[in-house]
């Protein structure tokens, strides 16, 4: 029994003052895939070794390939090494990585090692022109309209005492890039969020999100119907052509406002409960509101205003312009309607003239309009009257050529035994 256990103790210090070495490896690594054009890497790694003679190769669908080579790191005895080959793809195919060697082990042992990996070498992938969204939300509150990726520009409405939203959105396509997104601070009144998405290929497209923040003490008017707040906010107004930007007092609040001095008009915004911003018409003295609404001549630019005399013969008519719905005045379903306003320009006020047809403005007057009515009423009827003719005409030539069908000429029998 005592040997046994002196047996024992021998083995126990024996393995305690010898020093066991792990065998060397080596192994390569590197994508399964490479875009034709591309670079691809290959590394080699040498594990717990001493010494090494290792050779490695790239062959194939490459037009060249440089080796880069690691620091050691370890102590010194179980060393790990690492090199790297850098194969640039210049046809589809196949590249393939190769290495070969002898590494030697801590504890003197040789081993011979080799390894491959093969690389394909694929076609470009075709650029994506995806630029939309897949989703756009503002935590805690309702977008308005609901969110579709074809909808550009959204609403929401903020009570007074938000300062600051988060605003989440999520691109469609994974090669897109976006921005203008996370916490946005807010102040009262209109705030214009842009989030902007960047297809693969440099495409823009801007998603816009107007987050309105509920007035305090808002100054509240109704315009044919539909009940409007003033906007206090500069940044949230757009200035017109023919105008300048000043300040003028409602309610005792400083309200930015334009200003057009040949016509002595001043401009203010108004917002509808959609948060929709349009301008209006300020009457200071009357402290009243009318739509701003332009009408582009080839010279001048026509504010309409509350017609003031209108022309005998003419009816009240709503007509859209380039999409604008105007009151106008129209005399017997005519091409020409009236409009009543005032020139930008120089402030002159009165009737000018619309042509629907080649959608040109001019000064109304009354006996050229007329005239021109006229002619055109002419050429209608001489027209009606041609193709009245030209209809009566082929009826004759038709009804001729019918009788001509009918009439066969006659042919006389002539009787053979007669002649014999």
């Amino acid at each position: 029994m005592k040997k046994y256990k002196i047996g024992i103790i021998l083995i126990i210090m024996f393995l305690s003052t010898t020093k066991v070495y792990a065998a060397g490896s080596a192994s390569i690594s590197a994508s399964n895939t490479v875009v034709n054009g591309n670079n691809i890497t290959a590394t080699v790694t040498l594990k717990d070794m001493a010494a090494w003679n290792i050779n490695i190769t790239g062959s194939g669908a490459t037009n060249g390939c440089s080796t880069k080579e690691v620091g050691d790191s370890g102590n010194g005895q179980n060393t790990t090494k690492k090199f790297y080959l850098t194969c640039k793809a210049n046809k589809l195919g196949t590249i393939t990585f190769n290495f070969s060697g002898d590494i030697t082990s801590s504890d003197g042992v040789n081993k011979t090692v080799s390894g491959s990996k093969k690389v394909t070498v694929v076609k470009p992938r075709e650029k994506s022109t995806n630029n939309n969204l897949k989703s756009l939300s503002v935590e805690g509150y309702t977008l308005s309209p609901e969110f579709n990726a074809d909808t550009l520009e959204y609403t929401v409405e903020l009570e007074a005492s938000v300062e600051k939203i988060m605003v989440n959105a999520e691109k469609a396509d994974s090669y897109a890039s976006i921005s203008g997104g996370g916490e946005i601070a807010v102040s009262e009144g209109d705030n214009r969020i842009e989030i902007k998405v960047t297809s693969e290929t440099g495409k823009e497209k801007v998603y816009v999100i107007n987050a309105v923040v509920k007035d305090s003490n808002p100054i509240t008017t109704t315009v044919e119907d539909k009940k409007l707040t003033v906007v206090k906010k500069a940044s949230s107004l757009t200035k017109p052509d023919l105008f300048e930007e000043t300040k003028i007092k409602i309610n005792e609040m400083e309200i930015p406002a334009f200003y057009n001095e040949a016509t002595k008009t001043t401009l203010v915004g108004l917002r509808d409960e959609n948060g929709k911003i349009e301008l209006y018409i300020y009457d200071q003295d009357k402290n009243s509101y009318q739509k701003y609404l332009t009408l582009v001549g080839t010279e001048f630019h026509l504010i309409q205003k509350e017609a003031k005399g209108i022309p005998e013969g003419y009816q009240k008519v709503t007509k859209k312009i380039d999409d604008i719905e105007y009151t106008a005045y129209q005399k017997d379903k005519s091409d020409f309607l009236l409009l009543y306003g005032t020139i930008l320009e120089n402030g002159n006020e009165g009737w000018y003239s619309y042509d629907t047809k080649e959608k040109t403005l001019q000064r109304y007057n009354k006996d050229i309009v007329e005239s021109m009515t006229k002619e055109y009423q002419d050429i209608q009827d001489t027209d009606h009257k041609v193709i009245i003719g030209l209809a009566v005409l082929s009826s004759v030539l038709a009804l001729t050529t019918m009788i001509l069908a009918l009439r066969k000429p006659r042919v006389k029998k002539v009787n053979n035994n007669a002649m014999l």
